[in-house]
């Protein structure tokens, strides 16, 4: 199984993602922004659009929706804690399998950023370096969502819950282009944090569609709420008192504000 990032212009920094089976050229358009930008993406690939997925309610992952389903005549999967919030032709569960052409990958509810949210995982029988999350807005590159809809007890849990699914070699396709500032955000408060700094290095000089592609071992060594107990958080005199828990909750606070 094979994804396109692609950043939409004139959209709230918003990524969408087209995943596809190499071998019949089918594709799942994902948190459709603008329906005609992911139509054209796919025409320049040669790929045709079967599937729509979504991963929670915000008007911003679900404003390209009906115009999609239009064009193509694709049926939509969400997770089932959406129900009631916006149509799908199908609800997903917990764990459930999803098969696009000739592949398959899995469906999980992660809520956190809203009740509702999940994401989709695709393990490669073989080879890990092919795995890819795509986690739309609870795991972000140096970062988490917010909570301002959600809740950030589950957003902790669900977090903890990916680090145990997720081989370090795995993507990390999120729903925005956020890297440069959530970097940031780690240097101001923790400037002994090499990589963030070398990162921030690298990534500023990008746009948002060449911005690096990161995988979770890249994550663990400059996101601080995957890298709890890092010895640039456990130095820090507001944080080496507090459980992992704590501190996650502290940089959530400290991320809203900032």
């Amino acid at each position: 199984m094979e994804i396109i990032r692609t950043y939409v212009p004139n959209s709230l920094a918003n990524y969408n993602h087209l995943v596809y089976c190499p071998t019949t050229q089918q594709a799942a358009a994902i948190d459709p922004f603008d329906a005609n930008h992911i139509v054209d993406i796919a025409k320049k690939h040669s790929l045709t659009i079967i599937q729509i997925w979504l991963t929670h309610e915000h008007g911003d992952h679900i404003r390209g929706l009906n115009s999609l389903r239009e064009l193509t005549g694709a049926k939509s999967f969400a997770p089932m804690t959406c129900n009631g919030l916006f149509e799908s032709d199908i609800w997903l569960e917990d764990g459930q399998e999803v098969r696009l052409g000739k592949e398959t990958l899995t469906h999980y509810l992660t809520p956190g950023h809203t009740p509702g949210h999940g994401v989709f995982l695709y393990q490669d029988p073989q080879l890990s370096e092919r795995d890819f999350l795509v986690c739309a807005d609870t795991l972000f590159n140096a970062g988490v969502g917010n909570t301002r809809s959600g809740n950030v007890s589950e957003l902790y849990q669900t977090v903890d819950r990916l680090k145990s699914l997720l081989r370090p070699q795995t993507r990390l396709f999120p729903g925005h282009d956020y890297i440069c500032t959530n970097l940031k955000f780690v240097l101001n408060h923790f400037p002994d944090c090499e990589p963030a700094r070398t990162t921030l290095d690298t990534v500023d000089k990008q746009t948002p569609d060449t911005r690096s592609v990161m995988r979770l071992a890249d994550e663990y060594r400059y996101n601080p709420f995957l890298s709890l107990q890092a010895d640039w958080i456990e130095n820090h005199d507001d944080f080496t008192h507090l459980t992992q828990k704590e501190r996650f909750f502290e940089l959530r606070s400290r991320r809203d504000q900032w």
